[in-house]
C-alpha cells in the first residue's frame, strides 16, 4: 500500500507537468459547446455533440471558462492519479499490485489523458473499477449497485465506455458457457449480472435520445477505416503504452503484444487470462471487421490500451514473484519500459499540447487585429478563445475576401517545418507575408500553428 502510495504521488506530480500550457483545440471545444447552455443540466441533452464528456462538460461548467487551465484540467488529474491507484487495486499479487500501478503512473498515453481536459481519464479509472466489481458479483460478493453506478460513471466520462462493457458482457458470457454449458443459463446470469448496470445507463440514454430527436446528433469528423490506419491507431497506442522505438513497425507492436497475451492465456488458464484475450485482441479485431471511423487515432484504443497495462503488469508481478531469473527479466523489462516512457514525456512537456496564446497576444497588442487562416473552424476558434481571455479582439478574414481586406496576419496550421518562410497568399492582389512566429505540439494532441505577417 506505501509503495503504491507513492507511485500515485508520482503520478500526480507527471501529471501536472502534463497539465501545463494552452487548452488545445478539442479543450476549448467542450467550453465553446457549454457556452449558449443556461442551466447545467442541459449538457445532458441540449449539446447532442459527441465532444460532449459529460462528466468533464459538468466540471467545466461549475468552474467557468476563465479558470486557470490547470485548474480545467484538475478532474482529469484527479480521475488520472486515481486509475493509478485502481490499477494497483485491480492487480493480484502484491508485486503485480506494485508493477500495474507504476505502469499506469508512467506510462505516456495515462499521463497525457491524465493531464486533459476531457473524459479519457475517467475512462480509464471506471474500466479498471468495472472489472473488479464485476469479479465480484461473479463470485456472489459484490453490489449490483455499485456496479451499475461505475458503470454509469463510465458513460457519462466517455461513451467509448461501451467498449468496455461489450468486452465485460463477452467476457461474462465465456465463463459462465464453460461453467455450464448451457446458453439458457447464459442468457439468464447475464441479465441478472448486468440489469443494475443497464437500469443505471438508462436515464442517460434517454435524455440523449430526446436530444437527438429535438436538436439532431452531431460528430466533430470521421475518418474513413483503413488497415494502415487501424495499425496506425492500434500500433501506435501500443508503441506509447511501452516506449517502444519508433523503428519497430504498427503491425509488428500489435502481432508482439497480441501474440504474448495468447501465450499467457494458453499458459495462465485462469479467469483474468480469458479477459485479457477478449479485451487485448478480440475487441480491435471486431473493430478492424466493423470497418469503424477514426481508427488512425490511438484515443479510441484506450479500452483494450487499459486492459493491456494490467495485463503487463500482472506479467511483469508474476515474473517478480518467480525469483531468480525470472525477477532479472521482469526487473529489465520495468527499466527498459521506464526509459522508453521517458523518451516519451520529455518532449510532451518540452511542447505540451502547443502554444496559441503567445501569438493571439502578439496579433491583438496594437488593437483589433484581422488574419486569414488554411483552417476556418479550428482556427477561428481557438483565436476567439484566446482573444477574450486577453480581453481583445480579432477579426477572421475568409479567404475570398482577402483580395479586399488584405488581412494584416495569416495562421497556418500544419508542421511546421513544412512552412516557407514567406507567402503570397493571393498572387494576382499583391498580399505577401513573412513567417514571424510558429508553434508545434508533440503526442496525442495539439496544432501546429505557423504566424505570417503581411510584409507589403
Amino acid at each position: 500500500m506505501l509503495a503504491v502510495a507513492a507511485i500515485g504521488m508520482a503520478g500526480l506530480v507527471l501529471r501536472l507537468l502534463g497539465a501545463r500550457g494552452d487548452l488545445w483545440m478539442d479543450e476549448i471545444w467542450s467550453l465553446v459547446l457549454l457556452e449558449p447552455l443556461t442551466s447545467i443540466e442541459q449538457i445532458f441533452w441540449r449539446i447532442n455533440h459527441d465532444n460532449n464528456h459529460f462528466l468533464n462538460s459538468i466540471y467545466l461548467y461549475l468552474i467557468g471558462p476563465d479558470a486557470s487551465p490547470l485548474l480545467q484540467r484538475g478532474l482529469s488529474i484527479a480521475l488520472g492519479v486515481g486509475a493509478v491507484v485502481a490499477a494497483g487495486a485491480a492487480a493480484r499479487g502484491r508485486w503485480a499490485a506494485v508493477a500495474t500501478s507504476l505502469l499506469f503512473a508512467v506510462s505516456y498515453p495515462m499521463v497525457h489523458y491524465g493531464s486533459e481536459a476531457r473524459g479519457y481519464a475517467g475512462l480509464v479509472l471506471f474500466t479498471l473499477l468495472a472489472v473488479v466489481l464485476l469479479e465480484r458479483r461473479l463470485d456472489k460478493r459484490g453490489s449490483g449497485i455499485a456496479f451499475g453506478v461505475i458503470v454509469l460513471l463510465g458513460f457519462l466520462s466517455h461513451l467509448i465506455m461501451v467498449e468496455t462493457v461489450a468486452v465485460l458482457v463477452a467476457w461474462t458470457a465465456w465463463l459462465i458457457w464453460r461453467r455450464t454449458g448451457s446458453f439458457d443459463r447464459v442468457n439468464v446470469e447475464l441479465g441478472q449480472i448486468f440489469a443494475p448496470a443497464f437500469l443505471a445507463v438508462l436515464p442517460l440514454a434517454a435524455c440523449m435520445l430526446i436530444g437527438r430527436l429535438l436538436f439532431g446528433f452531431r460528430i466533430g469528423g470521421a475518418l474513413p477505416f483503413s488497415l494502415q490506419a487501424f495499425a496506425q491507431g492500434y500500433g501506435g497506442m501500443i508503441r506509447y503504452l511501452f516506449g517502444v522505438p519508433d523503428w519497430i513497425g504498427d503491425w509488428v507492436c500489435i502481432a508482439a503484444a497480441c501474440g504474448l497475451v495468447c501465450v499467457c492465456a494458453a499458459i495462465w488458464r485462469d479467469r483474468r487470462a480469458s479477459l485479457y484475450l477478449i479485451g487485448i485482441v478480440g475487441l480491435p479485431i471486431v473493430m478492424a471487421m466493423a470497418r469503424l471511423p477514426n481508427a488512425e487515432f490511438q484515443r479510441y484504443f484506450l479500452v483494450p490500451a487499459t486492459l493491456m497495462l494490467l495485463w503487463a503488469g500482472e506479467l511483469l508481478g508474476r515474473g517478480f514473484a518467480a525469483g531468480g531469473k525470472y525477477r532479472v527479466l521482469a526487473a529489465a523489462a520495468v527499466v527498459a519500459i521506464l526509459a522508453g516512457t521517458t523518451t516519451l514525456l520529455l518532449p510532451f512537456y518540452e511542447y505540451g499540447r502547443g502554444s496559441y496564446a503567445t501569438m493571439v497576444d502578439k496579433m491583438t497588442r496594437e488593437g483589433t487585429a484581422d488574419y486569414a487562416t488554411n483552417q476556418e473552424f479550428r482556427t477561428v476558434m481557438i483565436v476567439d478563445y484566446f482573444a477574450k481571455r486577453l480581453g481583445r479582439q480579432a477579426s477572421f478574414v475568409a479567404k475570398d475576401k482577402i483580395c479586399d481586406e488584405r488581412p494584416s496576419w495569416l495562421i497556418l496550421e500544419g508542421a511546421i517545418d513544412r512552412q516557407p518562410q514567406h507567402v503570397d497568399a493571393v498572387p494576382d492582389c499583391m498580399s505577401a507575408y513573412e513567417r514571424v512566429d510558429a508553434s508545434t505540439s508533440w503526442g496525442l494532441s495539439g496544432l501546429g500553428w505557423t504566424l505570417y505577417q503581411r510584409r507589403d
